[in-house]
């Protein structure tokens, strides 16, 4: 039996939350196309007879212009520190524009002594196949790569080869998590998530970046589960502009987070939305810890 954790890097709209749900079969992370979607290391555990691989979902590496940006960098910096093995994803779509924009990440897992597996996302996005070969060989230049494998995370193609070569070469021993086992995040954080997920497609500019979701209410005990969550954001206007006219927007925002949900849960649920101006909370280590953005330094078996 082979078991440990495996770490997805890389910077933003890689496509890393969307290769973590490929690889589990499961909806486990918020994916949109956004940028900076994911804020969290966020776990999906894939089992199976010979190994237990925990995928790390990261935040992707950027230069931060908010205190919120450096806990995001320094999650996924921990995250590619405390992995057996690290799966760099880049973006072969960008051709030979790729390799300099991920100079940022390279810096990040510099101190990175464990295997280093470069993943070539959005393959199917090349015109011509032969526009790989130059990629792949500007990227080995970069550092050396325990392997180097193309994917297309939203085709699932090449899922495969890349798990093999996740867990191939993680340590020996007896698995971590019961096999059931999906994810180590509990309901409420990933009822928070997919409201945030809501908030992100249906808004725009600098919204998805200044919200935060937080989970008030989670009755168990009525027919319905009833949920109540308070989404937080920085200014005033801005929360004009998430409750709309008339609470069109908040209404729009309940609707699809609470169909999510309930694919989610696989239950009914009765769901309230309020909004709440928590002045510059991107930029207060209090309020970052107080709506749960607080660094950890616990090892893997905190996150």
């Amino acid at each position: 039996m082979r078991s440990g954790y495996v770490a997805l890097v890389g910077r933003p709209n890689v496509g890393k939350s969307t290769l973590l749900n490929a690889l589990a079969g499961e909806d486990v992370s918020i994916c949109t196309p956004k940028p900076e979607t994911t804020r969290d290391r966020i776990t999906a555990i894939v089992t199976t007879a010979e190994s237990q691989a925990i995928f790390v979902d990261t935040p992707g590496m950027h230069k931060p212009e908010r205190r919120l940006g450096e806990y995001m960098n320094h999650e996924a910096k921990m995250a590619a520190q405390d992995a057996d093995v690290v799966v760099m994803v880049v973006d072969a779509s960008e051709g030979r524009a790729g390799p300099p924009r991920d100079q940022i990440v390279l810096e990040h897992i510099a101190g990175v002594h464990n295997p280093v597996i470069l993943a070539l996302n959005k393959v199917d996005r090349l015109r011509n196949k032969k526009d790989m070969l130059p990629l792949l060989e500007a990227y080995g230049k970069l550092r050396e790569f325990a392997a180097i494998v193309p994917i297309a995370a939203t085709r699932g193609d090449g899922i495969d080869t890349l798990m093999s070569e996740c867990t191939s070469r993680l340590p020996e021993g007896e698995a971590l998590f019961p096999a059931d086992t999906l994810t180590d995040r509990p309901e409420r954080y990933l009822v928070a998530e997919r409201v945030r997920e809501a908030v992100i497609n249906e808004t725009a500019e600098e919204l998805p970046y200044v919200t935060a979701v937080e989970i008030e209410k989670f009755d168990e005990r009525a027919p319905v589960l009833h949920i109540a969550a308070t989404i937080h954001v920085e200014r005033p206007g801005q929360k004009k502009i998430m409750i709309g006219t008339g609470g069109e927007r908040i209404k729009a925002i309940g609707s699809r987070a609470r169909q999510s949900v309930e694919r989610l849960l696989g239950r009914k649920v009765f769901l309230e939305l309020w909004v709440k101006v928590s002045p510059d909370w991107t930029r207060s280590n209090d309020a970052m810890t107080r709506l749960g953005y607080a660094s950890t330094t616990a090892g893997r078996a905190g996150k």
